[in-house]
């Protein structure tokens, strides 16, 4: 008997054209009148996820890979970074002409896009399109368009709690990085970003304290999931799915696959699994 069942966001419940299906909405709908609880796990930061929590009404979330949890209004573990990892950071995209972006739990701030876009420009932008830009075209943006010549200022990470960097530099630095920082832990999203946490921190650390928080054991727990940053989440709760549209990584540790979010994957892998019932 599952208890509680964990959703990621982007590529999981969200299509390509970043809207939640109705078969995804109904489905968490009868997992909460069946006395499950629904959670969403994903890298994104608190502030950008609050419409999807209201959308769903959602009360528990594990945020910025692992390292913002919060049940019911309640925060109960928080992992930031290290200051001076974050310095570190901060110093190491400067020499290597890099751009960087400071997460915390309220705001991001910094030289690169990704701080750009959470001041609104991207959904203004996105609310005009009919699609969301395929993977190759986000990559082109990332590739040539995040080189800002704005310098990475103090104010972007000190005197604040960070608890995730989203560094944009290409597959070739990522032995240099491991090396240089052993205490953080390093997820690549495409081939020109790569989100860095404390060191151990992931998704299932954060799952972890969550479960202890709540007196739920593994084998009460699901999780579904598609990207690089998924994999420890899914190899630790009882039940792990991957999506169709998902990494081919991830699916080699799941437990099943489902479809995509577009061919209603959420409902059907919940059905599949037995927390709903297929009508």
């Amino acid at each position: 008997m599952y208890k509680i069942i964990f959703f990621d966001i982007d590529g999981t419940l969200l299509t390509g054209k970043k809207r939640i299906p109705e078969s995804a909405r109904k489905a968490i709908a009868e997992l909460k009148e069946a006395g499950i609880i629904p959670a969403i796990a994903t890298g994104r930061p608190p502030f950008r996820i609050h419409e999807i929590l209201a959308e769903l009404e959602i009360e528990t979330y594990v945020s910025l890979n692992g390292q913002y949890v919060v049940h019911q209004n309640e925060v109960i573990y928080q992992n930031p970074m290290k200051k001076g990892a974050v310095k570190r950071i901060a110093k190491a995209a400067e020499l290597n002409n890099q751009t960087v972006a400071f997460c915390g739990s309220d705001k991001i701030l910094g030289n690169s896009l990704v701080s750009a876009s959470s001041k609104g420009w991207k959904k203004k932008i996105s609310n005009h399109l009919p699609f969301t830009p395929p993977h190759f075209i986000v990559n082109l943006i990332f590739k040539y368009g995040d080189k800002s010549k704005k310098p990475i200022l103090k104010e972007y990470y000190e005197d604040r709690v960070i608890y995730q960097c989203m560094l944009h530099a290409t597959e070739k630095y990522d032995a240099y990085y491991a090396k240089e920082f052993p205490d953080c832990n390093f997820m690549r999203w495409n081939p020109y970003s790569v989100d860095v946490c404390p060191e151990g921190g992931s998704k299932a650390v954060g799952i972890i304290k969550l479960l202890e928080h709540l007196h739920i054991p593994i084998e009460a727990t699901a999780a579904f999931g598609d990207g690089l940053n998924d994999i420890e989440m899914l190899k630790l709760v009882g039940t792990g799915i991957a999506m169709g549209n998902g990494r081919e990584e991830l699916k080699q540790v799941a437990d099943k696959i489902t479809e995509s979010p577009e061919k209603n994957g959420i409902q059907i892998g919940l059905q599949e699994i037995g927390a709903i019932k297929n009508k």
